[in-house]
């Protein structure tokens, strides 16, 4: 692991002196986000954030990806690029949901026909064809709509990057391992510009790109120690007969670290549809917004935490933002990177359970998830 630590620091700080200057050029080709009923900041505050930490991370890949050869990566690497300038024309001219959605598919479809990205646990070629694409373009979206507070996707997203590296490197793949660390180091510096009070956002530009790559990345990590699972050991007739659905659970096991923004986005669906709106109608109705509007132990904890770091940091004469605002804000941000670390760790163990520790852990998921948001779902956020 000592071989990360340079390119760790690289990226880390590239992307430190890269986002004042991106601010500069946001503000000067009049690029912001605007305050608006339905947003959370109360000043203009400028976009690109996503090319603050998209342009450190090219760089870095080069000084220090050794899979320059490979072929997947590059790939990746370009479609997402793609993503970047669907998001800057979003930014910058503003687009309708639909067109967003068609570049979004275009991108996904380029990746896995063009370069043949795609997975491979579908016995039929086009199931995993169709799988690979609504992956991309599901996660791209999910990514793009957990952008709703300060610091919220981008933290998740660092935190998946993190343990997508750990998978990676655990599994014998160093060159994705570097490829995720990289990233993971340019989201933390830009989280220093990000975290509430933000002063840039990152923008579709940004959360376009992180979702296009972070579904590229679960579908290119492939988990090996299913092998090595007691029920291989114990029952191996029966693991040859039902080899097929292993197969599909381990590649499913890395994909629980985007459950996050698979759940917010699921629960948006959901809520809107049985609410009488559409899908893609713009709202304060996330599972961050629900959770910034829960009061209780844990919460009034957080908030006694927090109002003594911006007293002593001094962060609100650094902006107009409305204090309990602010206080609500990072506490929800918070606790959902605590709970996307939790996920994380909880993929690592899931990798070495038996078949019944699988089958158990899985069932405890769902039933939180479920009680989760059946809460969250209670909260008002619809006006009559």
């Amino acid at each position: 692991m000592e071989d990360f630590f340079l390119p760790i620091l690289t990226a880390f700080f590239l992307t430190l002196a890269a986002v004042p200057l991106v601010k500069l050029l946001a503000w000067k080709l009049n690029i912001v986000d605007r305050p608006a009923a339905r947003k959370l900041q109360v000043e203009a505050v400028p976009l690109l954030g996503g090319l603050g930490f998209f342009l450190p991370f090219i760089c870095a890949l080069l000084l220090f990806y050794k899979g320059a050869t490979d072929l997947n990566m590059k790939a990746v690497v370009f479609c997402a690029g793609l993503m970047v300038l669907l998001g800057f024309w979003d930014d910058k001219a503003g687009m309708s949901w639909r067109l967003k959605l068609g570049g979004q598919i275009l991108g996904a479809v380029l990746l896995v026909l063009g370069f043949g990205v795609k997975v491979s646990f579908f016995e039929l070629n086009a199931l995993n064809v169709i799988f690979s694409i609504g992956w991309l373009v599901f996660i791209t979206n999910s990514v793009n709509l957990l952008d709703n507070m300060d610091g919220l996707a981008g933290g998740i997203s660092a935190i998946a990057a993190f343990f997508f590296a750990l998978l990676a490197y655990k599994v014998g793949q160093p060159d994705l391992a570097m490829f995720c660390i990289l990233l993971t180091a340019c989201l933390i510096a830009f989280l220093k510009y990000n975290f509430s009070p933000a002063s840039i956002f990152m923008g579709d530009m940004g959360s376009l790109f992180l979702g296009f790559t972070l579904g590229a990345v679960a579908i290119l990590l492939q988990v090996e120690e299913i092998q090595h699972w007691e029920v291989v050991v114990w029952h191996p007739v029966f693991f040859q007969k039902y080899k097929y659905a292993f197969e599909c659970i381990s590649v499913l096991i890395p994909l629980l670290i985007l459950a996050v923004p698979i759940f917010d986005t699921l629960l948006v669906m959901a809520m809107r549809t049985l609410n009488g709106l559409g899908i893609f109608t713009p709202g304060r109705d996330h599972s961050s917004h629900r959770l910034s509007r829960l009061k209780g132990a844990l919460q009034r904890r957080l908030d006694k935490v927090i109002l003594i770091y911006i007293r002593i940091t001094g962060r609100r004469k650094r902006t107009r933002q409305h204090i309990l605002k602010g206080m609500s804000q990072t506490r929800t941000v918070l606790i959902l990177y605590a709970c996307a670390g939790v996920l994380g760790a909880a993929t690592l163990v899931l990798s070495q359970l038996s078949l019944k520790g699988l089958l158990g852990l899985a069932a405890l998921a769902a039933v939180i998830a479920l009680f989760s948001a059946y809460k969250l779902g209670q909260v008002l956020v619809y006006k009559k």
